[in-house]
């Protein structure tokens, strides 16, 4: 939690900023905290095989390689064959993390969540146990993460001297917004 210093003398209001790209967790990124709940939730159900899906160059599905590996869990990305394609970016990272990355051929994710559905009984019938994580974590164990966050987010601005007056942050999925939203309301 930092305060922008120039950019709130600019407008003279003052701009703080919540840094979760220094989470700790490869690039970080707000990913990590939907992460954290989706995958204890995982764990909890003794699940060893995780599936998500993006764009080719997704940073939720490389953070959950990521994250994955660190938990020693299996990562399986199913891809949008979409925008850049090439092994370079986020694609590089999914390998080092171990993940094992399906590039598929639709517009639809409505397609790859059928995809995700036949391969998780394919692999529970070998015996393993999966866990299937929409586009970007955003669902309402995903969302957990954000209303947290909100409450984490007050403590620092209480022990800084101050009480936020707006919450700005981008949206993609809606999860982070829903949290940010839920966090709000408590």
């Amino acid at each position: 939690f930092y305060k922008l210093e120039n950019i709130s003398a600019r407008y003279g209001k003052n701009i703080w900023i919540k840094r979760d790209d220094l989470c700790g967790v490869a690039l970080g990124g707000n990913k990590v905290r939907k992460l954290e709940f989706l995958l204890a939730d995982a764990q909890a159900q003794g699940c060893d095989t995780v599936f998500t899906t993006g764009g080719a160059q997704s940073n939720h599905a490389m953070l959950t390689a990521a994250c994955a590996a660190r938990l020693g869990m299996r990562a399986i990305l199913l891809l949008k064959k979409r925008g850049v394609t090439e092994h370079l970016g986020n694609l590089v990272l999914d390998d080092i993390y171990g993940a094992e990355v399906r590039m598929i051929d639709t517009d639809s994710y409505d397609d790859i969540y059928a995809l995700m559905a036949e391969e998780t009984r394919r692999l529970e019938a070998e015996g393993h146990r999966c866990c299937s994580i929409p586009c970007g974590g955003s669902n309402a164990v995903g969302t957990l993460g954000y209303a947290n966050c909100v409450r984490e987010l007050a403590e620092q601005a209480e022990a800084a001297g101050f009480r936020p007056a707006h919450i700005v942050s981008a949206t993609g999925s809606g999860g982070t917004t829903a949290g940010l939203v839920l966090g709000a309301r408590r």
